[in-house]
């Protein structure tokens, strides 16, 4: 539990030294501090507000708007005011009061490190007070907890980042893994692939050599131009028949010789049996 501290309120008389619009502005402070004590903070709050309107420099105006704020848990509003009281404050006091409520509104939002700042800057200004020590060494005990819990945070947050670092190294590792295996696999297959095209040619090489060859053209003896497999007849190289023609001419040439020399042989038969026909003839008419 730590304190919070207000401004003494003013007193009804005001003297005749101060212009209008500060004799205004204490009017709306009297105002506030009424609203203030009955609990009022919204209607404290606004009256302190009209307070630093007219008066802007009002160190009591600014530090009772920042405690009605407070009340109100608008810390960080309340920080704004209480800063802007101790900036004007000229006395040691009333310095002391706003760095020590600047502490209690840092604590509310758990910025223990500028909790301390102020207490300690409260204490330089009344070292004596013992609320505000008490509430330094609050803060100072929140810090340290808060630096040992950012600490061990830390440190799970390494172990974690670790941890999620191995799991990406192994799930990389894994993936590299599973693609080498993919390529290896796609070689192999590319190789079974050229093993069988290669089996297939030299299959198809075979039949080409020891299949029947294409007859060749009608007028032409060159074995024509096609696959065992079609039925195709392709023509001869040299289609234009004048092989062919000569082949046929031989083969008449031939033939007709042959017939030559059986008739100049039936012939020579009929000779010679006509004369041996006449020797007998002669023979007997001897």
């Amino acid at each position: 539990m730590y304190f919070l501290k207000q401004i003494g309120f003013l007193g009804i008389m005001l003297l005749s030294v101060f212009g209008y619009s500060q004799s205004k502005a204490k009017s709306y402070i009297i105002e506030g501090n009424e609203y203030y004590q009955k609990g009022k903070f919204d209607n404290a709050e606004v009256a302190y507000k009209k307070a630093t309107m007219e008066d802007p420099t009002s160190v009591k105006a600014n530090y009772n708007l920042g405690n009605a704020l407070f009340q109100q848990k608008r810390y960080k509003e309340s920080i704004a005011h209480y800063k802007r009281s101790a900036e004007v404050s000229k006395t040691n006091n009333d310095k002391h009061l706003a760095y020590h409520n600047l502490g209690n509104a840092f604590m509310q939002e758990k910025d223990y490190q500028n909790a301390v700042d102020n207490y300690k800057q409260a204490l330089r200004n009344d070292p004596k007070d013992d609320a505000t020590r008490y509430n330094y060494a609050l803060a100072k005990k929140m810090l340290e907890k808060e630096r040992e819990k950012q600490k061990d945070q830390n440190n799970k947050d390494n172990k974690d980042q670790n941890k999620q670092d191995q799991n990406n190294q192994q799930k990389q590792q894994q993936q590299q893994n599973k693609q080498n295996q993919q390529n290896q696999n796609n070689q192999k297959q590319n190789q079974n692939q050229n093993q069988s095209q290669q089996q297939q040619s030299d299959q198809q090489k075979q039949q080409n050599q020891g299949g029947n060859p294409k007859v060749g053209g009608e007028n032409g003896n060159n074995k024509g131009q096609g696959n065992n497999q079609s039925p195709e007849i392709k023509q001869g190289n040299n289609g234009d028949g004048k092989e062919q023609d000569n082949a046929k001419n031989n083969l008449g040439d031939g033939l007709l010789k042959a017939l030559q020399n059986q008739e100049a042989k039936t012939q020579r038969k009929i000779i010679q049996q006509k004369a041996e026909k006449q020797r007998t003839t002669t023979s007997k008419d001897w």
